[in-house]
C-alpha cells in the first residue's frame, strides 16, 4: 500500500518537475545583449570613397548566439536573405561574420553566397571582422576595413 502511494505521489511530482526542468534548459540567453537582437541597418559608409549607402531602409540584421541573418524586407531591390556564422572576439570588442548561405525554408541551401550579393548589407568579404564601436541601447556601430555600419534596434 505504501509503495503504491509513494509511486502515485512520485509520478505526479515528476510530471510537474521534469517539464519545468526541460523548459528552463531550453531558454537561450544572449551572449552580449548589447549586440544580439534585431537591428535595422540605417546606413553604411564605404571607407574607400566615403559614400553613404542608404538605398533601402528595410535591411535588417538578426544576431542571436552564433548566427546572423541578413534580410531585406518589403523593398523592391531583391537583395535576398542570407544566414551566416557569428562569433565574438576577445572581450566582445570585435565580432566576426562569415560563411553566408542563402536562406531556404528554416535553414540554408548549403551553398556559399557570392560576396557581391552581400555588398548591399555593407559586407565585401566572405569573412569580415568588425570592431564594435558602439553597442547597447538603441544603437550599434560596427566598423570593418570596408565600411562603417550604423544600426538602430528594431
Amino acid at each position: 500500500m505504501r509503495k503504491r502511494l509513494f509511486m502515485a505521489i512520485f509520478s505526479k511530482i515528476s510530471m510537474i518537475i521534469i517539464p519545468l526542468c526541460l523548459m528552463a534548459g531550453c531558454k537561450k540567453e544572449p551572449v552580449d545583449p548589447g549586440i544580439e537582437g534585431m537591428w535595422r541597418l540605417e546606413r553604411f559608409v564605404t571607407k574607400s570613397d566615403g559614400v553613404v549607402h542608404n538605398e533601402c531602409q528595410r535591411i535588417f540584421y538578426s544576431i542571436q548566439l552564433q548566427l546572423v541573418v541578413l534580410a531585406e524586407k518589403n523593398c523592391t531591390h531583391g537583395y535576398g536573405i542570407y544566414i551566416g556564422a557569428f562569433s565574438y572576439g576577445e572581450k566582445h570588442k570585435t565580432v566576426m561574420m562569415k560563411d553566408f548561405k542563402t536562406r531556404k525554408s528554416s535553414g540554408d541551401d548549403g551553398e556559399l553566397v557570392e560576396v557581391e550579393k552581400l555588398n548591399p548589407y555593407g559586407i565585401n568579404s566572405s569573412e569580415t571582422v568588425f570592431q564594435v564601436v558602439k553597442k547597447g541601447g538603441k544603437q550599434l556601430v560596427l566598423d570593418s576595413e570596408y565600411a562603417t555600419l550604423y544600426f538602430s534596434r528594431f
